[in-house]
Parts: structure tokens; C-alpha cells; sequence
């Protein structure tokens, strides 16, 4: 797949996923859909390693990856799966787009990276004051609601600092094994949840909800993570940084026009500073940088 197809497909990829969350849940509950997508995504990447040979790593810290992995996704995916039931898919794709900026916080914590600028602490105080903004919100009289915000923000946090604890240790090993290791035990945890909480099997999902579940498995884990890696691996940081630019924006009007998501304009303002702050973040060096020249 050429670079600029495999671009837009990871855009497209994570403006719908917020959305296939929600329809996934819908009569059958979000901790039964997460562990089906979870599990059909195991099994795919469980035969996407023997097709392609690849190589398991069985040393101490790799297995250790594999857990911490597992863990990492079970944990913040059963948060975005509760919270979505809640607030709406755009919603969802808004609060993770400050994913780059609380993972930069935690690189600076953990890996000493001194990449908190001026410009980029600027960049994190306007998009939290967006963040803000949107937890006061009309919609904000509901507990539910601010909780369900909260849970999000909660996973956006969690796997941000997932990703800088794997950054540090687990940088050299195998892409695929550390994938495939991460969703088998993701999906073990999640099974254990699921029978202890109540192990209901739904007899009536739709087809809508079927197909959202295999979507997220195929498309939204398999290829997604596949296709995110590749590009990672091909193109520049400042052209991956874009991604978190376009999705909330795409998710909040797909939701819009296909869920009947109706955003409020405190909703929208909320938006606007969170992209702009991260904008600002991201790109706020290279503008000054053109500007000087």
C-alpha cells in the first residue's frame, strides 16, 4: 500500500472508531462487545503471525511487555467502552485527541525529554482550558455526564503514560509480538471481567452491532495498528502529529449526521481550543521557524 493511501486510511480509521464504539454496545453491552472485538482481533493477529512467520520474544521483560500491554489496553478500552454509553462518539474522538499532549507531559516526567517548551506548555494550557469548557457545558447537570467525560480522560491518561513506559522499555522488540501479545491478554482480562460481572451472552445484537464489532476488530485494531506502525516507520513525526488534527473534527460530524449527535456550542468551543492548542503544540516551532526566515 502506498504511503498517502495508507495515510488517509488511518484518518479515516480513527474518525470512525469512536462511533462503531457505540453502535457495537448497542443491545449488547459494552463489556460483552469489547471482549467479542478484543478476542476475533486475537485470533487474527494470532494467524497473522504464523502466515507471516513472525518472531516471538519470551525473555523476562518482553513478557512482561505483554501484560503491561494487555493491561493497558483492558483498562482504558473498558473506560471509553463505559463512557461511551454516555457522551457522544465525537466527544470521545475530541477528549483523545489530547493524547499527544499528556503523552509529551509524561516524556518529560519519565524520559527526561526536555520537550516542554513555552510554546508547548501554551499548546496544553489552551486545549485543557477547551477540555474545560466542554466539562461545563449545558449537558454538565448530569453526574453521568461528567463522569463519563472523566472515565475518557481518565483512559486518554492511562495510555498515554502506557505508551512512554513502552517507549522506554520495550522499543526494541518485535512489533508484532508485542500487538499480538497485548490483545490476547488484553482479551483474557477482559473474559475474567466479563464472567465475574455478569457473563450474559445477548441474543439479540443487530446487524448494525455485528458488523460495528467486526469492524473494530479487523479494521479498527488489526489494520489500524498494522497501518499506524507503518507509517510511523516511513514518514516524519510532524506528518503523523497531523492525524489528532483532522479525527475529532471528522468523528464529531460523522457522529452528527449519522448517530443524530447534536453538539451544543459550548461543545464546539470546547473544539475549537483543544485542536487549536494542540495545533499550536504540534506545529507552533515550525510556524516560527517559517516566520523567521
Amino acid at each position: 500500500m502506498s504511503l498517502p493511501l495508507a495515510y488517509l486510511a488511518v484518518v479515516v480509521i480513527w474518525s470512525t472508531t469512536p462511533l462503531a464504539v457505540k453502535w457495537s454496545a448497542v443491545n449488547a453491552g459494552f463489556i460483552f462487545s469489547l471482549l467479542s472485538r478484543m478476542s476475533i482481533a486475537a485470533l487474527l493477529c494470532l494467524l497473522l503471525t504464523v502466515v507471516m512467520r513472525s518472531a516471538w520474544v519470551w525473555h523476562k521483560r518482553a513478557i512482561a511487555m505483554y501484560l503491561l500491554g494487555g493491561f493497558n489496553i483492558f483498562f482504558s478500552m473498558i473506560l471509553i467502552y463505559w463512557g461511551a454509553q454516555t457522551i457522544s462518539s465525537g466527544l470521545i474522538a475530541l477528549i483523545f485527541g489530547l493524547m499527544p499532549l499528556v503523552t509529551g507531559i509524561f516524556a518529560a516526567l519519565i524520559l527526561k525529554e526536555k520537550s516542554l517548551t513555552p510554546q508547548k506548555l501554551s499548546g496544553i494550557a489552551i486545549a485543557f482550558s477547551g477540555l474545560m469548557l466542554i466539562f461545563y457545558s449545558k449537558n454538565t447537570e448530569s453526574n453521568a455526564y461528567m463522569l463519563a467525560i472523566a472515565s475518557v480522560l481518565v483512559a486518554v491518561t492511562w495510555h498515554s503514560f502506557g505508551t512512554v513506559v513502552f517507549k522506554r522499555y520495550a522499543s526494541d522488540l518485535p512489533v508484532m509480538s508485542l500487538t499480538t501479545g497485548g490483545i490476547i491478554v488484553s482479551a483474557i482480562f477482559l473474559a475474567a471481567f466479563w464472567l465475574y460481572t455478569d457473563a450474559h451472552i445477548p441474543v439479540n445484537i443487530s446487524v448494525i452491532g455485528w458488523g460495528s464489532i467486526m469492524y473494530l476488530s479487523v479494521i479498527g485494531s488489526v489494520l489500524g495498528f498494522s497501518l499506524y506502525f507503518y507509517i510511523l516507520k516511513n514518514i516524519e513525526a510532524s506528518k503523523i502529529a497531523l492525524i489528532p488534527l483532522v479525527t475529532p473534527v471528522a468523528a464529531l460530524i460523522l457522529g452528527q449526521y449519522l448517530n443524530g449527535e447534536l453538539p451544543d456550542s459550548r461543545i464546539w468551543g470546547g473544539a475549537f481550543l483543544i485542536i487549536g492548542g494542540l495545533s499550536f503544540y504540534q506545529l507552533g516551532g515550525y510556524l516560527r521557524k517559517l516566520l523567521k526566515k
